[in-house]
């Protein structure tokens, strides 16, 4: 095959080509190889094939060469090499070298094909960044999850209130990330705040210097006590999370300052026995949800590195996880100030209670709401806690894999249900005590509603209860 044959197949391949003799002098080059270096058609030709790369690689480059020109055997394994290139101008990219060889009547002919791989190394490199950030993701979800998990153990404990809000401005600091923190609350003379508790505080001369602020209230019972400031000293702006997780720990601050007040005011027995119900089903939901969350933590990172669509399938569960478990926690706050129950609209309220319960259960619950419902006060307290109830038990007793909760509003009517696809159970067979039913009766006569529990086994269970305004109807 004669040489013009020879170089018009290189000239029509789609990759950049050299070819060198055995002492490493360029004999031909195509158009391609002189695009990308950037060098006139035949300039290249006779130079030394190391001017294609940087020079600090020309002298190893050279000592590789002569023992492949030597070594007859391992010649042609040198395909698939990523090196790096240097065009004329002095600029340095990534490439991909195969290597070949032709003996021909003047000497061994060395093609090398090249590959620019810009593009491959930055996808690499973004794909190696997206890891790092899922990672990072990852470990903060987990310390956010060990964060509240704690935090709810010391709330749940008989610690003085000091402590916990020392323990709570030190978390508000490691979870958000910020140089300082405190709770200040309102005195009963006048307006002015009291300084409560702080975490970083000391190590600041002046506050001056913080050049960021995020400042969430604390409500208790319906009133602001006081308000969490977490401080930076560097300016920033705040995600939509970082304010939602803020929220939260004011929150527990708010539940810390509640529960002192419960114990030092020494409330009637029932108040006390109605407040330990609470507080012990929550924290039992709550716990179990954030340990779910931290097993899935633990298994992300390895699994992230062998199944990225399952991956992205349980950091979804991971987000509906904790989202459930923030949600457990501002259902606590509900209960333990009754007074908000009924400043909160039942369509909220009923809200609330789905996402804890997804949270708990990990399944999915549809909620619609029909017409605007403001029904009296102590109507909109025991509609809630029935429906609290019977969502209790979807969660615990019935293994179902859906649920819906719907609230219809007519005029002076309400009607709210929650129906599920689990086992059910006979209605006869069940004792009224169980699963509630007593206390879910007692709540709808209490209010003068009708209350309707059907059931079959293996095909699910629907808890209605019907109220209407009987003023309204004697008006008409």
């Amino acid at each position: 095959m004669g040489a013009p044959l020879q170089e018009s197949l290189l000239e029509s391949m789609p990759l950049a080509v050299v070819t060198t003799d055995d002492r490493g002098r360029i004999l031909y080059t195509n158009s391609r190889l002189d695009e990308l270096f950037g060098y006139a058609r035949g300039e290249l030709l006779g130079h030394s094939i190391e001017i294609l790369m940087p020079e600090r690689f020309r002298t190893l480059h050279e000592e590789h060469r002569t023992r492949y020109m030597d070594t007859p055997h391992v010649r042609g394994m040198g395909s698939g090499m990523d090196l790096a290139g240097r065009r004329k101008n002095g600029s340095e990219f990534p490439l991909e070298a195969g290597l070949s060889y032709v003996n021909t009547d003047n000497g061994l002919i060395i093609i090398t094909s090249i590959m620019d791989i810009s593009r491959r190394k930055q996808t690499e490199e973004m794909l190696e960044t997206r890891v790092q950030e899922r990672t990072r993701e990852l470990e903060r979800r987990r310390a956010v999850s060990d964060g509240l998990r704690d935090t709810l153990a010391i709330l749940n404990s008989n610690r003085a209130q000091e402590e916990i809000l020392d323990h709570i401005t030190d978390q508000a600091c490691r979870l958000l990330f910020a140089d300082a923190a405190a709770i200040y609350s309102t005195q009963d003379e006048g307006p002015s705040f009291a300084l409560k508790s702080s975490h970083g505080m000391k190590a600041v001369t002046s506050a001056d210097e913080f050049r960021a602020l995020l400042s969430v209230p604390m409500v208790v019972k319906g009133e602001i006590y006081g308000t969490l400031m977490v401080y930076y000293i560097q300016p920033r702006k705040f995600s939509p999370e970082e304010i939602e997780l803020a929220m939260a720990v004011g929150d527990q601050a708010a539940l810390a300052i509640e529960n002192a007040r419960l114990r030092t005011q020494v409330e009637r027995a029932a108040v006390t026995a109605e407040r330990n119900r609470i507080a012990r089903d929550l924290h039992d939901s709550v716990t179990q949800t954030l340990f779910s969350a931290t097993l899935i933590t633990e298994a992300l990172p390895r699994l992230w590195r062998t199944n990225m669509a399952e991956s992205e399938r349980r950091l979804e569960e991971l987000r509906q996880l904790t989202r459930g478990a923030l949600a457990e926690m501002r259902t606590l706050l509900l209960e333990l100030r009754p007074a908000t129950l009924t400043e909160v609209r039942l369509a909220e309220l009923l809200r609330q209670l789905t996402e804890a319960t997804i949270g708990r259960a990990r399944m999915p619950i549809v909620l619609a709401t029909t017409g605007e419902c403001d029904p009296p006060p102590d109507i909109k307290i025991a509609l809630y806690h029935i429906a609290q109830e019977a969502l209790n038990n979807v969660a615990k007793h019935a293994r179902a894999t859906e649920a819906a909760v719907t609230l219809i509003c007519t005029g002076g009517r309400v009607a709210l249900e929650v129906e599920d696809n689990g086992r059910g159970f006979h209605t006869d067979a069940i004792s009224p005590e169980h699963l509630g039913l007593t206390i879910m009766r007692e709540r709808a006569e209490g209010i003068g509603a009708r209350l309707s529990i059907e059931s079959r086994v293996d095909q699910g269970t629907r808890v209605r209860v019907e109220w209407e305004n009987q003023e309204d109807e004697e008006s008409l």
